[in-house]
């Protein structure tokens, strides 16, 4: 029965759900290079995974992994069953992948609220909460395969399992919470450290609570509960975990990729996110944001909801200002990860409240005008009215609302982008040659802009890669220095001690531009010739790797 009452909205949902992946589709279905760097990362990863290197750095010598593996895992498997291209599965997965996180997010909210108010939620999810974010800068429905865009599903399903959990008091569910707590870590940091500081939060006052009662038997229950969560945790994410833990000790040494500030979240353009976010979506929020703590009763969502909205708040501030915060006071404060992923979830939080201001603003409306005509004529509407002009205006809104939508800049502008990389002929002709003749442990001296693409994206070594995306454990500075030395050397043959570096790193190939390479000084104890090229780039093999 309760079903069948429903049924409206789901129905509601999965027309939302369909307008949304429409729109996605067609913004990558014929693309076949994904238009930034992130994704020529997971192009590597997916290679070095294929070729049975799985747990290795792709792109440095002797390291290992220090990417979380979930997306590019999916992508390997997709790859593997459908014998797609890498490059064209990275570029059109994301409209598919991505769908499990409004899918998800609406099942959190139909099991933690109801339906209309999931509904109204899910609305602000996939149309209004972001606005013109890209899609990693707010949780939404976007079409590329980004870490955060896709894991998030992950997040939302362990908010429903952390209600289960503490309203249930069963190890079952904590049991299954620390397993997916494990695979949410194999997918990205972010909503993993934040669900593990709402149950930090929760399960403290629960244990400081019991230890001043002097409640023995719940201090123990409450005990165990946390080792039945943390065992499994282990257990999942170990795939991950026993490379940033047991071999590099989580001890970060390019620490400049955790203060990353892509785009609008750079800290000059503070004021340019404040005046896109400030909108009338979060107008509709704010409202809601009131109507929950002063109506809603149920104490564990409560502390659910706002423990999660004002953790990846804080969290947020903190992160954006310590870099300042470092240089003012001369001292390393504790860092975690860019502070924009924890601003993702800060705006899925604005689409929980979004679906409880819209409704308490929608039904007070609904509620006026249906007295007003039962003054006036006398009848009254029949009970379900209210219901059904919700589930239809959300439904006419979303339709009329579609022409903004579709031109969202996370649509139009990476789109353009995409296409100006497919029309980069000679990159993707060097990424073509070295994939099909050049083994993954060979290792290539290229500039900076090269070694981003098309080398990164073919999971060969390399001397050096651009600092956001090196390896976080190791020195990037030397390595980078090293790099520009020798590179110098094959044009200037100054310094003399990079001559040296060569053997140093085991470099096989050396890729130059052509510009470069009318400069290009063969090193006298290293004999070398030209593999390949095109009319941008010039390819080098050192040594026997002819």
């Amino acid at each position: 029965m309760q079903l069948k009452e429903n049924a409206k909205y789901i129905f509601a949902g999965i027309i939302l759900l369909t307008i949304a992946f429409i729109q996605c589709y067609k913004t990558i279905h014929d693309l076949h290079w994904a238009f930034e760097p992130d994704f020529d990362r997971d192009i590597g990863y997916i290679s070095n995974t294929l070729d049975g290197r799985f747990g290795s750095d792709p792109n440095i010598a002797g390291q290992y992994m220090w990417y979380n593996p979930l997306l590019y895992l999916s992508e390997t498997a997709i790859v593997y069953i459908t014998g797609l291209p890498v490059n064209i599965v990275v570029a059109r997965a994301g409209a598919f992948l991505n769908l499990l996180g409004p899918v998800f997010f609406f099942f959190m909210m139909v099991k933690l609220f109801d339906y209309k108010i999931a509904l109204a939620a899910l609305a602000s999810f996939l149309f209004l909460a972001t606005g013109d974010l890209p899609g990693w800068g707010g949780a939404t429905y976007s079409p590329w395969p980004l870490a955060d865009s896709y894991v998030q599903f992950i997040f939302y399903l362990n908010i429903f399992l952390c209600y289960k959990a503490f309203s249930t008091q069963k190890m079952t569910w904590f049991i299954l919470l620390g397993i997916f707590l494990g695979v949410s870590f194999l997918g990205h940091s972010a909503p993993t450290i934040i669900v593990i500081l709402i149950l930090m939060w929760l399960q403290g006052q629960k244990i400081l609570i019991a230890v001043k009662e002097r409640k023995v038997t719940a201090i123990k229950t409450y005990f165990l509960q946390g080792f039945f969560t943390v065992v499994p945790f282990v257990i999942f994410s170990f795939p991950f975990l026993y490379f940033v833990l047991v071999k590099y000790h989580l001890h970060f040494v390019n620490r400049t990729i955790l203060q990353c500030a892509p785009g609008v979240f750079a800290r000059k353009d503070t004021l340019e996110l404040l005046k896109l976010n400030v909108t009338f979506p979060l107008i509709i929020a704010l409202i809601g944001f009131v109507w929950f703590y002063r109506n809603y009763k149920n104490p564990i969502i409560r502390k659910i909801i706002f423990s999660w909205f004002c953790i990846t708040l804080l969290m947020y501030c903190y992160e954006a200002v310590l870099p300042a915060a470092n240089r003012i006071l001369h001292i390393a404060l504790p860092d975690t990860i860019p502070a924009f992923h924890y601003f993702f979830y800060f705006k899925a939080a604005q689409s929980v409240f979004f679906g409880f201001g819209f409704i308490a603003l929608f039904s007070a409306a609904i509620k006026w005008l249906s007295g007003h005509i039962s003054k006036r004529t006398g009848i009254k509407a029949p009970l379900s009215f209210p219901d059904n002009l919700i589930v239809a205006g959300i439904l006419l809104f979303a339709l009329a609302y579609y022409p903004v939508y579709s031109t969202r800049k996370d649509f139009v502008e990476p789109r353009q982008q995409a296409l100006v990389k497919e029309r980069q002929t000679d990159k993707i002709a060097v990424y073509n040659y070295i994939s099909k003749n050049i083994p993954l442990d060979k290792v290539m001296l290229c500039g900076h802009d090269q070694s981003l693409f098309p080398v990164m994206a073919t999971g060969v070594k390399m001397v050096s890669i651009e600092i956001y995306f090196s390896n976080p454990y190791i020195s990037f500075e030397k390595r980078e220095d090293d790099r520009n030395a020798m590179l110098s050397y094959l044009t200037t043959a100054q310094p003399k001690s990079a001559e040296n570096l060569f053997a140093a790193y085991h470099v096989d190939y050396v890729l130059l531009t052509n510009e470069h390479y009318k400069n290009y000084k063969s090193p006298a104890s290293i004999s070398s010739s030209v593999v390949f090229k095109n009319n941008s780039f010039t390819l080098i093999a050192l040594r026997n790797s002819i």
